[in-house]
């Protein structure tokens, strides 16, 4: 199990990845981001590194965006909306009273001070590998929209919003290795391929000009 950690600092990083690795957690710091300005920057962290949970941090005016964690689970939930993200603060109040993030997923950044066998721990464990469960079982569920849709597309029959969701949907499933990767040809939007017959169209147009 991969989980990200989105701190502006990351002093607990190393007893909260030597504390998680025994329960076969992975703990993957995203200190290379410092401006979620655009969001799509750390969704595109969260897929390219097969994420499958996410701890943030309330508390991240240091980085370069200034932001409070509550606002950013919003804002990734927006766009993956069954991805599970847990905020971390040592004032667990004020994460609750925002009403941005669940209560059962606010935790006390403390807990990485906790013994990693203690009652405690173990329960926040079972937290996170039970919301890791749940986001496998839903993307499982979401391959049978993906099929549908990659018919539609290989009969030429898919409109530009279901190809939209398509290409998301591929590029979510194929980072999870949920589905076979295909060739570059397949996932093309049907927009770039109607352009390109176009150009092509065009110069075999100016071709037959010039033998003229």
């Amino acid at each position: 199990m991969k989980i990200g950690y989105l701190d502006d600092e990351y002093d607990i990083l190393r007893s909260a990845a030597r504390s998680l690795k025994k329960y076969d957690i992975e703990i993957i710091p995203l200190e290379q981001i410092n401006d979620v300005t655009d969001i799509s920057v750390l969704i595109d962290n969260i897929i390219d590194n097969a994420l499958e949970c996410l701890l943030v941090d309330y508390d991240l005016m240091k980085l370069k965006s200034r932001i409070y964690g509550t606002q950013i689970i919003k804002d990734v939930n927006e766009l993956l909306p069954d991805f599970t993200c847990f905020l971390l603060t040592n004032y667990t109040e004020q994460g609750i009273n925002e009403k941005l993030v669940q209560k059962v997923f606010v935790q006390d950044k403390s807990i990485f001070a906790e013994e990693d066998d203690s009652q405690e721990f173990v329960e926040f464990v079972n937290k996170i590998k039970n919301s890791i469960e749940c986001f496998e079982k839903r993307l499982d569920v979401t391959k049978s929209e993906y099929k549908n849709l990659l018919d539609k597309k290989r009969e030429k029959k898919i409109t530009a919003n279901e190809e939209e969701r398509f290409l998301y949907l591929y590029k979510v499933l194929s980072s999870y290795d949920l589905v076979d990767k295909m060739p570059d040809i397949l996932i093309r939007n049907s927009t770039q391929d109607t352009l390109e017959d176009l150009l092509t169209t065009l110069k075999e147009f100016k071709q037959s000009i010039r033998k003229d």
